[in-house]
């Protein structure tokens, strides 16, 4: 087995990549209100279908301690079951929907949050059932990265979706990847062209790409180096004859397929790194305080919110959000928890600011 090969293994415990056929492992498996949604389409408008990993899939209100796997980094049963079990744990709802911040334990379900207090939805069962709305979003599972062989079959899926209406003229679709980066910006650009062709020119949606941010500490990640999880680390690039970044090779792609012959739909990259950085800035100098997780790869509660609200931007959807104001108010009211580190935040400080950076 090849180096490279093993060090896949490894990562996909951090970031399962979808299997073969289209299937989505455990770890990545699409919401209910998407499977509401495919089960009758007529009974929605339009639909913001939000592929990607566990940054898209769950935002966690607690901090989740991985350095026990990594002591038994080597033993790779132990690290398939244990890394799955956490995953899922901390994205099981459980007692966590009676928590007033449960509305923010997803990218889905922060954009559903606000649609609702604008009137376009009505959800039940705290959030997590959605049986009709004018405008909706839903996590519609994994993409498949860092691995062509898992890539090709999502695509083929996510081209299913358009030949049969589940997405279709007017929808809003989001692919986003993150974590190990598969340490080849080809062969990523590659698997962003294939992605990207499922749905580009095929239908009049808005599909958008936004760069990742990270924060890696200086030290393996899963025995990985960390530049394995990093976006903007360079690497061996034949197809330019010199190094380029992971960032890099899907802004190349996206400006492949800007230049593809496309009658219908709108293409939209975010340059959510650059923006992401700003406001890891902006609240560090404001609160002394963090927007992602301890590992580097995750957002926390306000880089989630600063997610959310760069993604309606980007995709053209904040002007439908007429009522923000409950929204803006749960986050300032909880401001003291959102970087899950227990640090105290002056609420009217935190006030301005989430009205600053955090309104959509």
């Amino acid at each position: 087995m090849s180096l490279r090969l093993l060090s896949v293994l490894v990562c996909l415990l951090l970031f399962p990549p979808a299997a073969l056929a289209g299937a989505l492992p455990p770890e990545f498996q699409s919401d209910h209100v998407f499977e509401q949604i495919r089960a009758n389409r007529d009974a929605y408008g339009r639909v913001v279908f939000v592929f990607g990993d566990s940054v898209s899939m769950m935002c966690s209100l607690e901090t989740v301690d991985f350095s026990a796997l990594r002591a038994k980094a080597n033993d790779i049963q132990y690290m398939v079951s244990a890394m799955a079990e956490k995953m899922r744990e901390v994205n099981d709802p459980g007692d966590k929907v009676r928590d007033p911040l449960w509305c923010m334990h997803s990218v889905a379900s922060v954009m559903n949050t606000l649609f609702a207090d604008s009137g376009l939805l009505t959800a039940s069962d705290h959030g997590l059932s959605i049986a009709s709305g004018r405008l909706v979003a839903a996590y519609a599972g994994g993409l498949g990265m860092p691995l062509p062989v898992d890539v090709a079959p999502r695509a083929e899926a996510i081209a299913g979706y358009v030949a049969s209406g589940l997405i279709r003229d007017g929808d809003v679709v989001i692919m986003e990847d993150a974590g190990y980066n598969g340490q080849d910006p080809d062969a990523y650009e590659n698997d962003w062209l294939t992605l990207g062709r499922a749905v580009w020119g095929k239908v009049d949606v808005t599909l958008v790409f936004y760069d990742m941010f990270d924060d890696i500490p200086e030290e393996t990640v899963m025995g990985i180096p960390p530049d394995g999880f990093r976006y903007e680390a360079p690497f061996p690039s034949p197809k330019t004859g010199g190094r380029r970044s992971h960032n890099q090779a899907l802004r190349d792609a996206v400006a492949v397929l800007s230049r593809e012959p496309a009658q219908r739909g709108r293409l939209v990259f975010i340059d959510m790194r650059r923006r992401m950085d700003e406001f890891r800035a902006a609240l560090k100098e404001a609160f002394d305080l963090p927007a992602l997780t301890p590992e580097g790869i995750h957002p926390n509660v306000w880089g989630e919110a600063f997610l959310v609200r760069e993604l309606l931007r980007g995709a053209g959807l904040a002007a439908d959000v007429t009522d923000p104001g409950p929204y803006l108010d749960l986050l300032a009211a909880n401001a003291s928890r959102l970087a899950l580190c227990g640090k105290p935040v002056d609420a009217d400080k935190a006030r301005e600011f989430i009205g600053t950076w955090l309104r959509p």
